[in-house]
């Protein structure tokens, strides 16, 4: 479904901390984006989001708003295993959609989102925004007017030892976010896996160690472990006599021919706001499926694509059930 009006109508279900957090903030700085309508089961969070960002129709059945709003497209923010039920009712109707990662939380849920977001024909967008980060967007196209890139890093740590007390397993949760940004880095798809993974101190997995062969040649690896002393993600990418290194929430550094001391890049500089949602990438993600409902195509990490990073998760994971682990 797309849209020919000038102002995008969006609706929202959930009023959460991560959608008031970024998704909000974005769409509210659009001139060409409507926030018609929210639900949210929490009433007193519903008010209050609804209050902030000036919205009047306010709703606790989302089924009842999308019939009488009747909105371009709809966001559905919130945990994949509360959810997953919402997402499959909007693909049903043919609703244009906008989620937060994961795409669920089995790879059964995630081939499902996919196959009835092309089945209806709906725009779609999992909110992988660390594709989108102004700073690491900069410092990839300067390697790729070297050539391409070769091989990228992405490490992902968090110091989160205790079993994780959710629905979500640390690879479909967080593990998603490496492989997509190792993905978009290297440009192409995933031919090969080789991972070690470990259970460390908890029943889940934990620790994760993967090298990724791409279809164009590239080689990704990824190293996630939620065992870590503190919380990282950063980059790395290489392209033939330049190298970029990078943790998207601070500092970036560009090194080419031999150079040692580098170019140093600020992630909220380059963005050139201070403001979390801006520079982290969020903003940025949110423009793309807007102007993607307006040109009636499919954003970059449309449903389909985002299978994708799904399908090598469940591999990983695959491969470390094999080995016993």
């Amino acid at each position: 479904m797309t849209t020919s009006r000038q102002n995008v109508r969006v609706a929202m279900i959930g009023a959460g901390s991560m959608a008031n957090r970024v998704h909000y903030p974005s769409l509210a700085s659009f001139d060409d984006v409507d926030i018609v309508a929210i639900c949210d089961i929490d009433v007193e969070r519903l008010n209050a989001t609804a209050d902030k960002y000036g919205v009047e129709r306010r709703y606790t059945d989302y089924r009842k708003m999308v019939e009488e709003v009747t909105p371009d497209a709809v966001y559905a923010i919130g945990p994949p295993h509360i959810m997953f039920d919402i997402w499959v009712w909007c693909l049903e109707q043919g609703l244009n959609l906008y989620i937060e990662k994961p795409m669920g939380i089995t790879i059964y849920q995630a081939r499902s989102l996919a196959y009835l977001a092309e089945k209806h024909g709906c725009i779609t967008q999992v909110s992988f925004q660390r594709r989108s980060c102004p700073m690491v967007v900069k410092l990839r196209e300067e390697c790729l007017k070297r050539g391409p890139i070769t091989h990228a890093v992405c490490r992902f740590y968090k110091c989160a030892i205790d079993p994780y007390l959710a629905a979500r397993d640390h690879m479909m949760d967080d593990g998603v976010h490496a492989i997509d940004t190792l993905r978009w880095m290297c440009g192409g798809e995933v031919e090969e896996i080789h991972s070690v993974s470990r259970r460390v101190l908890v029943p889940d997995i934990n620790f994760f160690a993967a090298l990724l062969e791409f279809d164009n040649g590239a080689t990704g690896l990824m190293v996630n472990s939620w065992t870590s002393g503190r919380r990282i993600f950063d980059v790395e990418m290489h392209a033939p006599g330049i190298c970029v290194e990078a943790e998207h929430e601070g500092k970036g550094y560009l090194y080419a021919d031999g150079d040692t001391e580098g170019v140093e890049y600020d992630t909220r500089e380059v963005a050139g706001s201070d403001e979390f949602y801006v520079y982290g990438g969020f903003r940025a993600k949110n423009r793309e499926f807007i102007d993607c409902l307006k040109a009636g195509r499919q954003p970059s990490s449309h449903f389909g694509d985002a299978l994708k990073t799904m399908e090598v998760a469940e591999k990983i994971l695959a491969q470390a059930i094999l080995r016993g682990v």
